[in-house]
């Protein structure tokens, strides 16, 4: 049976908000790798300024996953709000809930 548009929206939805913990936890490593890459007085320079661009990349990533977290949040909001259909919303409403938290923290 193919997915409901309100399975497609939370699963969207869901999707973002773990991809975020994932990129926390990248940057936590990078930003690790890289301290301990400045205290090793034999890495090459090359080698630590590629590293120190992976950690920006990451950083610079961060801001678009929040506004596209905010904006599939908004969507599925407005989703529900005009939903007539028999499904269980409680799934969408807890990851609503979850997202609006994760942004507002950010």
């Amino acid at each position: 049976m193919a997915p409901t548009q309100l399975e497609i929206k939370v699963k969207a939805l869901k999707r973002l908000v773990k991809e975020e913990g994932y990129y926390q936890q990248e940057l936590k490593d990078q930003e690790a790798h890289v301290a301990k890459l400045k205290e090793d007085k034999s890495v090459d320079s090359y080698d630590l300024k590629k590293q120190e661009e992976v950690l920006d990349d990451t950083k610079r990533l961060l801001p678009t996953l929040y506004e596209k977290i905010r904006e599939f949040k908004e969507d599925l909001a407005q989703f529900l709000e005009s939903y007539q259909g028999t499904e269980d919303v409680s799934e969408a409403k807890t990851v609503i809930t979850s997202a609006q938290e994760l942004v507002a923290s950010k």
